[in-house]
């Protein structure tokens, strides 16, 4: 793959806007003293930039539809160059074999991907935490019915279950979320020492302080050198009145240009998923970033 640098002068990253110049290698960032002082730059000059996003799909989950394609497709519409999905465990016995057949279902989307367990509580044990750990999946879902099982589970022996790997786990709830909130859920996780995510699942792109508690960063979701040359390039026109874009400004932007890894994705409303070049990926180093 050529190589290539990029100067963008408004590029959103940890919410702020940012000036970068960074090199694309091998599908890679790199830094620019790496590259060839002829490699060529792109202009970027009516772009406004941001890393590839990384959503968890919780609102349209791909497990629920016979046909990947055209849901994988509404991801990528958003700018999403990787997908946590989930896939529900309902049997432990029968959670290896889930799992992996999951994976070879998944094989040939447009998309790198990465698949996490969605479990009932009371099946959460040492065995299911152990396991994923060592497939190094970025977190756990965990179903809570009722309030009651929140507050009486045995979240000490959780919590120890999480070592070595520090697997973190995140409820979702079935019930009124107004009767739980997540900064509950935060509490219980700090007086027992359970490794969770700092902020809740929704269906916006994941925040930098998941992205870095999971491990997925510095892979994906960040302008860090080595990791996955993934972007969006969007008209400019859209921040003209935005000074201090939020999530929610960075998930309903619709990028004019997708790159995975390097190779054109999406540019304006031609969109090239049919060659499947999405891999599946887990973490490295579970819990790269600690918080």
């Amino acid at each position: 793959m050529k190589a290539y640098s990029i100067h963008s002068k408004q590029s959103l990253i940890r919410s702020e806007w940012s000036e970068v110049s960074i090199g694309v290698q091998n599908g890679k960032w790199c830094a620019m003293r790496d590259l060839n002082k002829h490699t060529c730059q792109m202009n970027t000059d009516s772009l406004w930039m941001s890393p590839g996003k990384v959503y968890v799909d919780l609102e349209f989950p791909l497990y629920k539809v016979d046909y990947l394609a055209p849901l994988v497709r509404r991801f990528i519409y958003r700018g999403c160059t990787c997908i946590v999905t989930q896939v529900p465990i309902y049997s432990k016995r029968e959670m290896k074999e889930t799992y992996f057949a999951y994976i070879d279902e998944l094989e040939g989307i447009a998309i790198d991907y990465m698949v996490v367990p969605r479990i009932p509580l009371i099946q959460l044990d040492a065995s299911v935490i152990r396991f994923f750990g060592l497939q190094k999946v970025p977190f756990i879902i965990v179903e809570v019915t009722h309030k009651e099982d929140l507050l009486s589970k045995s979240w000490q022996w959780i919590a120890q279950a999480q070592h070595p790997s520090f697997i973190p786990i995140v409820p979702v709830y079935q019930f009124d979320e107004d009767t739980v909130t997540y900064k509950d859920w935060l509490k219980i996780a700090k007086q027992f020492g359970v490794r969770t995510l700092p902020k809740p699942l929704d269906e916006k792109p994941l925040s930098i302080e998941n992205l870095r508690v999971t491990g997925i960063s510095p892979f994906k979701g960040e302008f860090i050198h080595l990791g996955d040359a993934d972007y969006n390039l969007y008209s400019i026109q859209q921040t003209k009145e935005i000074e201090a874009p939020d999530q929610m400004f960075y998930h309903k932007a619709i990028p004019y240009v997708t790159v995975l890894r390097g190779h054109i994705l999406r540019a304006k409303l031609e969109l090239n998923d049919y060659s499947g070049c999405g891999t599946h990926r887990s973490i490295s180093i579970p819990n790269h970033f600690m918080y």
